[in-house]
């Protein structure tokens, strides 16, 4: 379990690290996919109720202290976000297309309903996802859109990051 987390954390916060320095290029008016966002799902699918949210919330304090966010931001969002993809451990089997998708999109939707909770408990100092505008809507397609290409390259990586538990 050990390995799978500390292996986990270092992946999403490389993940972090290339999303916020490299995918500038590809961004559509201004939204870049997150990239951690969608290997963060995959990792709480597959392992269940402990080490994904362990690892979202490590990664989530390292980027904490990388952004000018609060501390604690990204922390509590990627926690929130793993623990209720870790819900559906072992509930359906991942198909190659479908599921990612739909497990991008709302992986998205809850990191912008978890930024909503930090938004009404500390107010403006917070930037919060508006859901009429297209931002949220663009990251989310873009997440969609990508989560099956990241899902099948972290397949391989399953006995590094998927701990017997998650695989049984």
């Amino acid at each position: 379990m050990i390995r799978s987390v500390l292996l986990s954390t270092a992946l999403l916060i490389a993940c972090i690290f290339a999303q916020s320095t490299w995918f500038g290029g590809i961004a559509v008016f201004g939204v870049v996919p997150d990239l951690s966002l969608i290997v963060l799902i995959w990792l709480s699918y597959k392992n269940g109720q402990v080490e994904g949210p362990i690892s979202g919330f490590l990664a989530g304090l390292a980027e904490d202290f990388l952004s000018t966010s609060p501390l604690g931001f990204h922390a509590f969002v990627k926690t929130a976000v793993a623990a209720l993809t870790a819900v559906l451990h072992g509930s359906f089997f991942i198909d190659r297309l479908l599921l990612p998708i739909l497990l991008g999109i709302a992986g998205t939707i809850v990191k912008a309903l978890a930024v909503g909770l930090l938004y009404l408990i500390f107010g403006s100092s917070i930037h919060a996802y508006s859901f009429v505008d297209k931002v949220l809507w663009i990251e989310a397609a873009y997440n969609g859109i990508l989560a099956p290409a990241v899902f099948l390259i972290l397949s391989p990586l399953n006995r590094f990051l998927v701990t017997e538990r998650g695989r049984g």
